[in-house]
């Protein structure tokens, strides 16, 4: 099936990915994320991956953590690990960076947060028009992406969930 998903159930069409990423934010962040948590993502994302964090870091008191890159731009597994602490209570990453085209090690990164418990959500919007998509194979609880960067029509996106 699409992406590999394991059941129609785990797809839910929105009008953009930015709405998906959103529906999470909401859904999951409001409730689940408090003062002093700590929501992970990393200084490639996308501004639709940031702003709805912003808003849940102002309206729960909870902090964002960047990730880092080198100067190449490249993602480094181990610096990223420094970044999980005992307050992360959320990961959100891009697969593909729309900037430099840094492709992020997700099923690594997700293997790592699971061992401790936390969520993954990951921004797919450029990755999947480039390489395919396994999401059970990758294990992230959320995947994000739009249709019009797969050369469909505006004014659509994906939300995969487990």
């Amino acid at each position: 099936g699409f992406l590999n998903a394991g059941s129609v159930d785990e797809i839910i069409f929105t009008k953009s990915a930015t709405e998906a990423i959103n529906t999470v934010a909401y859904g999951y962040g409001m409730p689940k994320i408090g003062e002093g948590d700590e929501i992970l993502l990393s200084i490639l994302e996308h501004h639709s991956n940031i702003v709805p964090w912003h808003f849940i870091r102002e309206r729960q008191g909870a902090k964002l953590v960047f990730a880092p890159v080198d100067d190449e731009g490249v993602f480094h597994l181990e610096e990223f690990e420094k970044c999980i602490t005992p307050k992360t209570k959320l990961i959100a990453l891009t697969h593909m960076s729309n900037v430099t085209g840094t492709v992020l090690p997700i099923k690594k990164i997700v293997e790592l947060a699971h061992a401790r418990g936390i969520p993954v959500l990951v921004d797919g919007s450029q990755a999947a028009v480039h390489m395919p998509v396994d999401v059970r194979d990758l294990g992230c609880d959320w995947y994000i992406m739009t249709g019009h960067k797969l050369y469909g029509p505006s004014g659509i996106g994906v939300l995969y969930g487990r």
